[in-house]
């Protein structure tokens, strides 16, 4: 090691410059003692000068310095003591050497120990088998007491001693090892008649475990001495018969020291559990003043909006910063350092507050959207054709709608302008979808159409809805097992069918499009994400119109002429040759024909079920009269399913369940009967969130036939 350096020290003169010691000076002290003769009035008044005409200033002793108390008399020191605490004590204990030898002299100042220990509140009962000194140690000096390593706070009571993990890891062995340990030398009765936890105090115990190595652990050197004092009593060359009975009396001794050690213990661990307890919820108080503190400034420093649009569960994520938990004091030069580090956290809140305030002026605008459309197609009586419109998400992203709704979050959007706009993109809109599904249908027909026949009207004219055939069903209108397929999807009814605009959870390039279109075609609704209606999303129209085809050509009529209205009063039934024995017995509508064969569209079916038969004679006569049954509309057969959602035609947006429906109309319309409204068509199903259930589903004219027990399993 270098040589230690020499201190700088003043040699006074004079003629008790003999006798008096060298005084020390730092370089501090020689900077503060520097003053320019140009000051005169403030050099001493005593003392020569110094060289370079200045003059040393002996400051006064700082606060807080104990170096006067020894010379004290000591009959006041043992005052002073007599009314500290123990860790006071201890602590005073380490200021010097004098200070140690003092507090550590047993014949002289024991007694200043129990004092101090009987001024502690709380302070448990010191064992016998440690000294004053070395029980205040082991309560608040957070050492390990094999390396000596800081900040060990847990304390193994059952041991009277702190370890740290890596000597923790040395000392200790488990009771297996132990065991092998102790058959080597002889000593295996003693351990065979008796449990760990009766000879020796174990870490982690667990009778459970017991010949686990995880479990069990027993300090090394409380296991030498056992065996020691074990083989002092019991030589090897003790009888067997006469080992047993030395076996019981030394552990029940041992036993008996080890109860008396743990309740010492037991009350250790007590008063260590309240001090961690009081220890933690001054830190917490600490902590949740500084978070406080570091609020108030943030929102002082102009952060008051991020603060607030973080709210309890923001704030909370906030706290948990290592930057902000500490329970340090907030000193200008520690608050400079949190905000440094917390202006990259408050920056990205800002972004997410801005961007959060802005989605929520444009899903106003939205919601204010959807209003004027509803306003301007919905008139009372309400009829189902009016479902059929367009969507705020269809229209936003035309021109003159982007005009008016993309402006900045202060500028205000009048109701009055999106009014006058609509009328002309509504049309344009209508007649761009219109164009465009004229055009699939026209592409799916077997050949030419009249022109003469508008091709959107034919009977034919059936689109791929996502809900029909086994495409994707949105949650609202996916058929439960066992329920009736869903209705065919037609114009202007596919308009209205939300399944076509719902997304994915993802939408492709949907990072690379500005905000505004962002909210515009994932526009988040209460079921499921939208998009505007894209004819794209109408798959396997061209199956649809074939099979529909052949449903038309069963019943002996032109697909290319054969228009819905020329089938209303069709009174034909088919049969489905495609379905089994026991199901081809099901007597079919021309419209449930041709919603039964999109049904089968899917690819987990092996077959198509475009194969029909016409009902004739009798079979026909049947049919009828089981629908003539079936297909009333009454209030056990169909209202009160609740896959029907029926829509009041007297108020503009009313659509519930039958029973809903009810009080709806005794706690608004209490002249009107809600039954009889049901037949008369002022309550009619909802096009829409009804279309998976059918009012006039096939009947069955052809029982299935009984199969016996060798016939089922042939």
């Amino acid at each position: 090691m270098p040589p230690r350096k020499k201190q700088k020290v003043e040699h006074t003169s004079g003629p008790d410059s003999a006798s008096t010691p060298p005084l020390r000076t730092t370089r501090a002290m020689a900077k503060a003692a520097f003053i320019p003769a140009s000051q005169p009035d403030r050099l001493p008044a005593a003392g020569g000068p110094r060289k370079g005409g200045t003059s040393r200033v002996v400051g006064k002793p700082r606060k807080g310095h104990l170096h006067t108390l020894p010379e004290i008399a000591l009959e006041v020191q043992l005052e002073i003591y007599s009314y500290l605490e123990l860790k006071d004590l201890l602590n005073l204990s380490r200021t010097c050497k004098k200070f140690r030898e003092f507090f550590l002299n047993r014949k002289m100042n024991e007694s200043l120990w129990k004092q101090a220990r009987i001024n502690t509140d709380g302070a448990p009962e010191r064992p016998p088998f440690l000294s004053e000194p070395a029980f205040v140690h082991l309560l608040y000096s957070p050492n390990c007491h094999r390396c000596a390593r800081s900040n060990i706070h847990g304390v193994l009571w059952g041991w009277f001693a702190r370890y740290c993990a890596n000597c923790l890891r040395e000392i200790t062995t488990s009771w297996v090892d132990a065991q092998d340990y102790a058959r080597t030398f002889g000593e295996r009765s003693l351990f065979d008649y008796h449990d760990p936890f009766l000879l020796l105090n174990v870490l982690k115990p667990s009778k459970k475990h017991k010949y686990s190595h995880a479990y069990n652990h027993i300090h090394k050197e409380h296991l030498e001495q056992l065996l020691t004092e074990w083989r002092n009593i019991c030589p090897p060359n003790t009888k067997w018969d006469s080992i047993r009975k030395i076996a019981l009396d030394f552990a029940e001794r041992v036993g008996a020291e080890l109860r008396s050690r743990n309740v010492y213990a037991k009350q250790c661990l007590a008063w260590s559990n309240e001090q961690e307890g009081k220890r933690q919820a001054a830190l917490n108080a600490a902590r949740t003043a500084r978070f406080d503190e570091i609020v108030n400034r943030l929102r002082d420093g102009g952060w008051e909006k991020e603060i607030t649009f973080m709210g309890s569960a923001g704030l909370e994520k906030m706290a948990a910063l290592p930057v902000v938990r500490q329970a340090a004091k907030l000193t200008p030069k520690v608050w400079q350092d949190v905000y440094n580090r917390l202006e990259g956290h408050l920056k990205e809140v800002r972004a997410k507050r801005i961007t959060a305030e802005r989605h929520a002026v444009l899903a106003a605008r939205f919601d204010m959207f959807d209003e004027v459309i509803r306003d301007y197609y919905v008139h009372l009586p309400r009829s189902a054709w009016m479902e059929f419109r367009p969507r705020s998400t269809d229209l936003a992203l035309v021109g003159e709608c982007r005009s008016l709704l993309d402006v900045s979050n202060e500028r205000s959007v009048a109701r009055a302008d999106i009014e006058a706009i609509l009328p002309n993109v509504t049309a344009r809109w209508e007649a761009e979808q219109k164009d465009q599904l004229f055009r699939m249908i026209k592409d799916a027909l077997p050949g030419p159409v009249p022109e003469d026949i508008n091709v959107l009207s034919l009977a034919v004219a059936v689109f791929g809805c996502p809900c029909i055939g086994g495409g994707y069903y949105p949650y609202s209108t996916r058929p439960r097992l066992g329920q009736f397929e869903p209705d065919p999807a037609r114009f202007p009814a596919i308009l209205g069918h939300d399944c076509i605009r719902h997304l994915p959870w993802r939408v492709p390039g949907e990072q690379d499009r500005s905000e505004y279109e962002q909210i515009a075609t994932t526009r988040r609704s209460t079921a499921a994400p939208q998009q505007p209606f894209n004819v794209g999303n109408i798959r396997r129209t061209h199956e649809a119109v074939q099979d529909a085809c052949k449903v038309i050509e069963a019943l002996g009529l032109d697909p290319l002429r054969t228009t819905v209205d020329d089938l209303k009063d069709c009174e034909a039934r088919l049969r489905c040759l495609s379905c089994p024995d026991y199901k081809g017995g099901y007597a079919y509508t021309w419209e449930t024909a041709i919603n039964h064969a999109c049904s089968k569209m899917s690819t987990v079916y092996a077959n198509k079920h475009n194969e029909w038969l016409l009902v004739e004679g009798e079979e026909l006569e049947l049919a009828r009269r089981l629908e003539a049954e079936a297909h009333e509309i009454t209030f056990t057969s169909h209202a009160a399913r609740k896959d029907l959602v029926w829509s009041c035609s007297l108020c503009v947006e009313v659509d519930e369940i039958w029973p809903h429906m009810q009080e709806h109309f005794k706690a608004k319309h209490p002249d009107k009967d809600a039954e009889s409204c049901l037949k008369d068509g002022t309550i009619y199903r909802h096009p829409l969130k009804s279309c998976s259930a059918q009012l006039k589903p096939p009947v069955q004219i052809v029982t299935k036939p009984e199969i016996g027990p060798k016939q089922r399993y042939a």
